[in-house]
């Protein structure tokens, strides 16, 4: 039962502080969007190189 009270305060206190600091949120959400592709796309990248070093080990053992 506290965890559910508890879940309800944060929520609550969540939507306040949303309605009151939208332009600080949606500030930080436009500073933080090209960092967050630059990671997505070093991921991307990197499990795309490692499927190709995968692929290319898996045909010299094969010969």
């Amino acid at each position: 039962m506290p965890s559910i009270i508890g879940g309800i305060i944060a929520i609550s206190l969540g939507v306040w502080g949303l309605s009151v600091y939208w332009w600080s949120i949606a500030e930080l959400l436009r500073g933080l969007l090209p960092l967050l592709l630059i990671v997505g796309g070093l991921v991307a990248l990197s499990a795309g190189v490692q499927m190709l070093r995968e692929k290319t080990t898996g045909q010299e053992n094969n010969k």
